[in-house]
């Protein structure tokens, strides 16, 4: 499904290449055009190009969504119940209620519906949404949803860890394919108000129908405004860690401060970050309000810190994707590895890799912590 898409857009995707001087060839981008080693000579000769190179491509429009929008959620693949996931391409079935609600609001049945059930970032806080919002909305949560390629999910389904009874029954580390792929989103609620959809539209964000569940077995049903989305891919055994976000964000979310204040980003953009924003945004109109924020690709080396404002607002001066990420592991007697480290009375998260002696009685799972939302199957 997902490759036959890409195919059907190959027209759009031809002149998307063209118009933003972009060199590689997004058609088959997802798999680094069938030459992951030439593509990671391009990367290391200009990481953060090549970044904001993924992003215009995973935002190239077709069949009445971005290319990203047609990855597989987690909610999809890590059900309740344990149970096998559906295929990929196939999209989720959305809960009847939704359905009536979205009929009722008239909103497009053809167009995707982003399940962003998620509100609490690495720590455990949330973060909130104020400042330009309505009434209504201040003080609620920023929301989240992640997704997955279709080689990273293909893996996972292979390998039977799409639930805890089969990361139990793991007998040696994960490895996933060089051409896996995640993402993670941050969203800003806003429901069914016309005002406020313009308003974060003038602001350049893209928005997109959503839902996410009530605590009484009810739904908000509406439209969101995509804040951020980390993009994550294994062209390095270490992985590459992206994040972008749009550069408004500061007016729609707020520290836990008090009185709250407006929340920022404090890991970048970086000097070389910010450089291709200048090029980027100038040749990419309907992403010129999104910035890429910085690159990681190598332990140890720069930048250490890289946060993104919404996915981690509150602890950015403790964030590292890969340092943080790289402790993904399991264990049948201890459970998930805890990455949280005690530090000076309090905790802290790791900002270098730890040594594998760390992990003894764990089985690593390649920096995909995306795992541990998998259930027991009953």
């Amino acid at each position: 499904m997902l490759l036959r898409h890409v195919v059907a857009s190959l027209v759009l995707l031809a002149s998307t290449t063209a118009a933003s001087g972009n060199p590689i060839n997004c058609a088959n981008f997802l798999r680094f055009g069938g030459d992951p080693n030439k593509t990671r000579l391009a990367f290391k000769s200009n990481p953060e190009q090549m970044a904001w190179q993924w992003f215009v491509c995973l935002n190239v429009p077709g069949n009445g969504q971005r290319l990203w929008e047609s990855f597989k959620p987690t909610s999809q693949v890590y059900l309740p119940d344990g149970a096998t996931p559906g295929p990929y391409g196939v999209p989720g079935v959305l809960p009847p209620a939704v359905i009536a609600q979205a009929r009722a609001l008239r909103l497009r049945m053809d167009r995707p519906f982003h399940l962003i059930d998620s509100t609490q970032q690495v720590d455990g806080l949330i973060v909130e949404m104020g400042g330009n919002v309505p009434a209504g909305q201040q003080g609620k949560p920023v929301r989240f949803q992640l997704l997955m390629g279709q080689d990273t999910f293909a893996y996972i389904l292979r390998k039977g860890v799409y639930n805890v009874n089969g990361q139990t029954a793991l007998t040696e580390a994960l490895n996933f394919p060089t051409t896996a792929w995640e993402l993670k989103t941050s969203w800003i609620w806003i429901g069914t108000n016309p005002n406020y959809r313009r308003q974060l539209e003038r602001d350049g964000y893209y928005i997109a129908q959503a839902y996410y569940p009530l605590t009484d077995g009810k739904y908000e049903v509406g439209y969101a405004a995509l804040g951020g989305m980390h993009v994550i891919n294994k062209l390095f055994d270490n992985w590459v860690w992206t994040t972008f976000e749009n550069k408004n964000n500061s007016k729609y979310a707020v520290t836990n401060a008090v009185p709250p204040t407006p929340q920022t980003n404090t890991t970048g953009p970086t000097p070389a970050a910010a450089a291709q924003n200048v090029v980027f945004q100038s040749k990419n109109p309907g992403l010129a309000q999104y910035a890429l924020i910085g690159v990681q690709w190598q332990a140890a080396a720069p930048p250490k810190l890289l946060a993104n404002s919404l996915l981690e607002s509150a602890f950015q001066s403790n964030s590292s994707c890969m340092a943080c990420h790289s402790t993904a592991a399991y264990s049948p007697q201890k459970g998930y590895f805890n990455f949280a480290l005690p530090h000076a009375g309090g905790i802290a998260y790791p900002l270098e890799m730890l040594p594998s002696s760390a992990f003894a009685g764990y089985k690593r799972l390649d920096f995909v912590w995306s795992l541990k939302r998998a259930q027991w199957k009953r």
